[in-house]
């Protein structure tokens, strides 16, 4: 069996929210490439249209919104949670396309929340060093240090487990309202229903997922 033939397995025996999860993670690689090189390109007298300006005015949002939560390492910080946010924005409207929402999988979810904590813990050591770190698990004394260490464990999970219980419950009220109501429903839901619980609920739980890690992440850096 060759490597192509491996890759192919591999993908049809995960899960559809991991497929999906896949293949939006591919498209927006390709996007963000294509954008980023048409920036580049840009020059001082130039003035940026259509999705370039767009892309402009999104990353200055970004900026100015990080800046707010980090004092001094918003700059390092940007990038990685704006690439939170942007995938999280396609993921959870994703069905729109026909695809699974990929947060609908507790893989996944689960997945972000070991991400989130893992990110939070490695950033704090590094910019304030092991022995800060530990001692802000001290504080206020050296008794609370499990109490800290559930603290810093359970909040990142329960933002994974936040964003799977929204998304799936939004699936399966889409699902009984599609089998309550038959074909007038399935028509109606295609104008109104997949707009209401995938472009505006799905863009509010990556937002509030993305202002939560923001606070959560810039607390464990910022002094």
């Amino acid at each position: 069996m060759n490597t192509f033939d491996e890759i192919v397995n591999f993908y049809v025996d995960i899960t559809p929210g991991l497929k999906s999860s896949l293949l939006i993670t591919v498209v927006l690689m390709i996007s963000t490439t294509i954008i980023g090189l048409k920036v580049k390109r840009l020059k001082a007298t130039d003035v940026p249209g259509g999705i370039t300006l767009i892309s402009i005015l999104f990353v200055e949002g970004i900026n100015d919104s990080m800046a707010s939560f980090f004092k001094k390492h918003w700059r390092i910080f940007t990038p990685y949670m704006m690439t939170y946010l942007i995938f999280l924005s396609f993921a959870n409207t994703s069905s729109l396309f026909g695809l699974n929402t990929p947060l609908s999988s507790i893989n996944v979810a689960a997945g972000f929340s070991v991400l989130a904590f893992g990110s939070i813990q490695i950033a704090a050591i590094i910019v304030k060093n092991p022995f800060r770190r530990m001692k802000d698990l001290l504080d206020p004394n050296p008794l609370f240090l499990p109490i800290n260490i559930i603290g810093e464990i359970s909040t990142p999970f329960a933002m994974g487990m936040r964003l799977f219980g929204n998304l799936l419950s939004g699936s399966i009220i889409g699902i009984i309202i599609y089998g309550i109501t038959g074909w007038f429903g399935i028509i109606f839901g295609a104008f109104f229903i997949h707009p209401v619980f995938d472009i505006f609920f799905g863009g509010i739980q990556a937002y509030v997922y993305f202002m939560l890690f923001s606070v959560f992440l810039s607390m464990a850096v910022e002094e």
